[in-house]
């Protein structure tokens, strides 16, 4: 980990059941070559997924690395032929711990990161400057039913979290969303921009009110009979 590290790990679930779990890492590609020698062999992405690739349900394991936005990335996917089964029992990948669970037809996805889960070390930690790192995790399946992540569609949910939390500062981060494989149909608003429309809405409905008062006293002024003294 560095302050010029960027994460994405993407656990995507077909309506079969299948999938693939996706980890890239990107580093800033003048600084590349230094991370590479300072990386622990622990800290490797093969290694950490090392007792995952054993499992019978994995079908392939495609690794890559590419440049792209001026960061150099590490990439390993790993394809499952049946992502429940795989992680029905919890899965330790590092520090994080991940699992999924079915109750009549809706699957929950949890994941929680604790530092203390792993025999992982890191160098230097406390010494590290994480400001600039990121970590994103995106799952990604037919529909999403509930989450504690952001809803970008019906069928996606994903979850920013801050390295320093997790690393330096100790903390527990836990992440769920319940899913079905059944595609989506209808209209949906994701939550990130649900709550704008509802403000828009509010002031839409304020102004036109604001309106049809001023029209009402205006149209009642203008009749108003004249009153004659004699």
């Amino acid at each position: 980990m560095s302050g010029c590290a960027s994460v994405l790990q993407t656990l995507t679930i077909r309506e079969d059941g299948s999938g693939f779990l996706r980890i890239n890492v990107g580093v800033e590609s003048e600084f590349y070559p230094q991370y590479q020698e300072s990386l622990p062999d622990s800290l490797a992405l093969d290694n950490l997924l090392a007792t995952l690739f054993q499992d019978e349900n994995v079908t392939d394991v495609i690794q890559d690395q590419y440049e792209a936005e001026g960061r150099t990335w590490d990439s390993i996917q790993v394809e499952m032929a049946d992502v429940l089964v795989i992680f029905a029992e919890e899965r330790r990948i590092g520090p994080v711990l991940m699992s999924i669970d079915e109750n009549d037809g809706i699957y929950t996805f949890s994941q929680l990161i604790d530092l203390n889960l792993s025999n992982v070390t890191f160098p230097g930690l406390n010494l590290l400057d994480l400001s600039t790192a990121s970590y994103t995790i995106q799952l990604i399946t037919p529909q999403i039913v509930d989450t504690n992540g952001v809803q970008r569609t019906a069928g996606t949910s994903s979850w920013t979290i801050s390295p320093s939390d997790v690393l330096q500062a100790g903390e527990s981060i836990y992440l769920e969303a319940d899913y079905v494989l059944e595609p989506y149909e209808g209209t949906f608003i994701p939550w990130d921009l649900f709550f704008p429309y509802v403000v828009v809405g509010f002031l839409a409905l304020g102004g036109l009110a604001i309106l049809i008062v001023i029209i009402v006293n205006t149209t009642g002024k203008g009749e108003k009979p004249k009153a004659y003294k004699f």
